[in-house]
């Protein structure tokens, strides 16, 4: 799968250059979240365990009486 995305990369370099320029421009702006937001891990095909670890945050964070 690599090597079929491998020519891509330097469009998908280009894009986010494209917006991190417009966000240091102020072109784009940020928007504030009413909730904290927590980010596991990255995009891959799987094995690398974030679900099981997705679950077991919801469990720790519903027992502290957290909700979404």
């Amino acid at each position: 799968m690599t090597r079929i995305l491998m020519p891509l990369n330097p469009l998908y370099a280009a894009a986010v250059a494209a917006k991190n320029f417009a966000y240091d421009h102020a072109w784009l702006r940020l928007r504030m979240l009413r909730w904290p937001v927590v980010s596991i891990g990255n995009i891959s095909i799987g094995g690398s365990g974030k679900t099981p670890l997705v679950i077991r945050l919801a469990e720790l964070l519903t027992a502290e009486g957290r909700r979404s």
